[in-house]
């Protein structure tokens, strides 16, 4: 497995389950650690320069979010892409996002404005320099400002607890065309903020994350073993 995963040798023992969840999360959701990858506790905690507990951990909680399958006496695989949960993590985003969107408005609309207009300028400085790793993480920080402004920021965490399999999606279009298609599509959410046009802001943002069910056929006829067979 030639992953570029990092020591923690140096990580506090109260927080290493943490930071293990957290570096797996991105090896796998990036595709570094593309489906069907068979991970070993022992292997994984050497790699890591830790101990095999919170390793173990670490992967109980990604096999609870469907991103591992822990199988007893058998190795971990990093699971298939489901397209059900695709579909079910955009459902959750929608509901709960554009209810941020109207409470953040409402009640930190100055706020909101200014610092998804910071963040939006900082996607194009990342499109410019084609930095997908960085776009990827000023898209996230987009939505979590939606939240954050609303006074829900916990809410980002239900969210991502739900988008493990949409997040391994997203990566999969990461094209430049893509990226600055989601840029665009952010700058049209704020736009209608800046108006003042919150049916419009709910419009746009509801468009925007239901935007990836056109690209999953697409997806799946060129990444056909990334994905789980259609029952």
């Amino acid at each position: 497995m030639g992953t570029r995963l990092a020591s923690l040798a140096t990580t506090p023992p109260q927080t290493a389950t943490d930071q293990i969840f957290d570096t797996l999360y991105q090896a796998v959701i990036s595709l570094e650690l593309p489906p069907g990858t068979k991970l070993s506790e022992a292997e994984m905690a050497a790699r890591l320069d830790v101990s095999r507990q919170p390793v173990r951990d670490a992967f109980y909680r990604l096999s609870k979010i469907g991103l591992l399958a822990v199988r007893p006496q058998r190795a971990t695989l990093v699971t298939k892409i489901s397209e059900a949960a695709v579909l079910n993590a955009a459902f959750v985003r929608i509901a709960l996002e554009v209810e941020c969107l109207r409470r953040a408005f409402e009640t930190n609309g100055a706020s909101l404005i200014a610092h998804l207009r910071e963040n939006i300028a900082a996607q194009q400085n990342a499109l410019d320099s084609t930095d997908p790793a960085g776009f990827h993480a000023l898209d996230e920080e987009f939505h979590r400002l939606v939240c954050e402004h609303a006074g829900h920021e916990h809410v980002w965490g239900l969210i991502q607890d739900h988008k493990a399999h949409l997040d391994r999606v997203r990566y999969l279009t990461l094209s430049q065309e893509h990226r600055a298609r989601v840029r665009g599509e952010h700058y049209e959410i704020l736009s209608a903020l800046e108006a003042g046009d919150l049916p419009l802001a709910e419009k746009n943002l509801r468009a925007h994350l239901t935007g990836i069910k056109p690209h999953l056929e697409i997806l799946r006829r060129k990444h056909a073993a990334y994905f789980e067979e259609r029952v």
